[in-house]
């Protein structure tokens, strides 16, 4: 998706994770960066429940060879370094309000921009 490391600077991955109980946690904490300027992007969002605000949860692509879930969500990635958002978490909370207002009036393929 990002093939010369331009828009995507950090990777984790489950070496990256903390156990809390039976599950392990993505802290975004421990990577020592400005939290107003990190996205986490998983499929499973208990991942980053130490801070929901910084993620997005997108569609399981295991086993899923026609997976698009990515290339879907790079105009919103793109947008918000674009526009140097200040603080990704309220444009992530903008755009998942605008996500679930798009779901309630049904619609199925919906941009993945912020405004």
């Amino acid at each position: 998706m990002d093939k010369n490391n331009t828009l995507v600077k950090y990777k984790l991955y489950r070496q990256h994770t903390v156990p809390i109980g039976p599950a392990f946690i993505k802290d975004l904490s421990k990577l020592g960066r400005n939290l107003a300027k990190t996205i986490i992007v998983d499929n499973i969002a208990e991942n980053f429940q130490l801070q929901p605000a910084n993620g997005i949860v997108i569609k399981t692509w295991i086993i899923d060879l026609n997976d698009v879930a990515l290339i879907k969500l790079t105009p919103l990635l793109e947008e918000i370094v674009r526009k140097q958002v200040p603080d990704v978490r309220v444009a992530l909370s903008k755009y998942k309000q605008k996500m679930k207002d798009q779901i309630a009036k049904g619609v199925k393929d919906f941009s993945f921009k912020l405004d």
